[in-house]
């Protein structure tokens, strides 16, 4: 229970609170106190100040205390009130009340405290002293009363701050119970959860919406993730039951010579189909995923696109296509290998989805800190559907691309050895228009 932070920033609270009503009495106890005392040494000023008018010295050194009527009775003979001691110039007892102590040695002027209570002592006609005093049972009791009125207030305010600590911290930490059990149900299994957002802007909402952008990546990342191996288990799917079905079919009966030819052709080709699928995944793992690092050394594009598009030439030769390369030297830093794996990509995607006697161009240029390359086909294009996902594994987009086979992931493999070189590659395209990949990457050089 006391790991609950609701409890702990309550009893914080609490702890806070009650420090502040304690001293919050103290101080207001002390000053009503030191009031009822200044009030109190007041009056005695007062009363002695009247007793001081009715001592009357006579030649003889005598004195004589003198009340009118009634004075003395109304004064001086209640039980725990004021009192009076008059002392002549020798310290002897002139004159006192009925409830002055006695036995009381003649005090200094001032004020002070007996264990009688409180006294005043005041100069008297004819170099005499007056003390007037009294108890201080009523001050205490005034005092206490106060204490205790104050301790029941500061009980009650202490009880009900922290009901509405309780309440407010219940309300405020509302967020954290949410995003918690939204974590539980995702942990097991439930990726379509959600934090609720009721709206408001503090910093615990805040949280949650970045929270859910997380979990909206994060359900997006497992998505791809499944369709990548169930289409990685698609396309390895098809070579792997060639190959047995060519190799169950040799082995059944003996065949003719021819035959076996024809088979092991056939199994050679879905052995290769396999190699390929299986390096292209692995060039795709590579970024980020433990693969040697790159090397990076300084390259000349339009050289490296050259030399890519001589491979090619046969393959666009073959269906007719013309392949023309154009523009200016422009350097970058990367790895030759992986540049040509994603340029060879690219160029074949433009030749093998182009018409009969069409035209692939390839032009090399600088655009202020960037190299680029761009690759324009007069192809069947792609739909604006498909354009978005063109760049995703295994897909294929448009029927006539489909049966044209491939394992749809040359361009994905181009995109991840750019973005891994630190640049980007976009397509612009329209249906039987044709289309156009650029690729941007950091160059390097004046």
């Amino acid at each position: 229970m006391c790991d609950s932070i609701r409890v702990r920033l309550l009893v914080w609270y609490g702890v806070v609170l009650s420090v502040l009503i304690a001293v919050y009495a103290a101080a207001m106890t002390y000053l009503y106190s030191e009031s009822l005392l200044r009030d109190i040494d007041r009056d005695l000023a007062e009363t002695a100040a009247v007793v001081a008018q009715y001592i009357s010295p006579d030649v003889s050194g005598t004195f004589d205390l003198n009340f009118p009527p009634g004075l003395r009775n109304t004064l001086f003979t209640q039980p725990g009130g004021t009192y009076y001691i008059v002392w002549n110039p020798r310290g002897e007892v002139i004159d006192r009340s009925e409830f002055a102590p006695v036995n009381l040695e003649m005090l200094g002027p001032g004020t002070g405290t007996i264990e009688e209570g409180r006294y005043v002592v005041a100069p008297g006609p004819a170099a005499t002293r007056i003390l007037a005093g009294r108890a201080l049972g009523d001050r205490d009791v005034a005092v206490r009363s106060l204490g205790l009125a104050i301790a029941g207030a500061g009980g009650t305010i202490l009880l009900l701050s922290l009901a509405g600590g309780w309440f407010l911290a219940s309300r405020a930490l509302a967020p954290v119970a949410r995003i918690s059990g939204t974590a539980a149900a995702m942990v097991a299994g439930d990726l379509e959860a959600r934090i609720p957002i009721v709206g408001t802007d503090s910093e615990l909402e805040q949280l949650a919406r970045a929270l859910n952008e997380a979990f909206d990546r994060m359900r997006a990342a497992t998505e791809t993730q499944r369709r990548f191996i169930a289409d990685a288990s698609h396309e390895l799917r098809t070579p792997l039951a060639t190959l047995r079905a060519e190799l169950d079919w040799a082995m059944k009966r003996p065949r003719t010579m021819a035959e076996y030819e024809t088979s092991i052709a056939k199994a050679s080709l879905a052995a290769d189909r396999l190699t390929y699928i299986a390096g292209s995944l692995l060039t795709l793992a590579a970024p980020g995923g433990g693969a040697p690092a790159l090397s990076r050394e300084c390259l000349n594009l339009a050289t490296l696109v050259r030399e890519v598009a001589d491979l090619l030439r046969p393959l666009a030769e073959s269906r007719g296509i013309v392949l023309s390369v154009t523009g200016e030297a422009v350097w970058t830093r990367g790895d030759s290998g992986r540049l040509t794996d994603a340029l060879s990509n690219v160029i074949k995607n433009a030749i093998e989805y182009n018409r009969s006697l069409g035209t692939v161009t390839v032009v090399t240029r600088r655009e202020g800190e960037q190299a680029v390359v761009i690759v324009r086909d007069t192809g069947i294009g792609i739909a604006a559907g498909d354009l978005p996902h063109i760049f995703e594994r295994f897909y294929r987009a448009g029927a006539a691309r489909s049966r044209a086979g491939g394992a749809g992931l040359g361009l994905a493999i181009a995109r991840a050895v750019v973005e891994e070189h630190g640049g980007a590659i976009t397509c612009t395209s329209a249906v039987d228009a044709g289309s156009e990949f650029i690729i941007r990457l950091p160059a390097v050089g004046g």
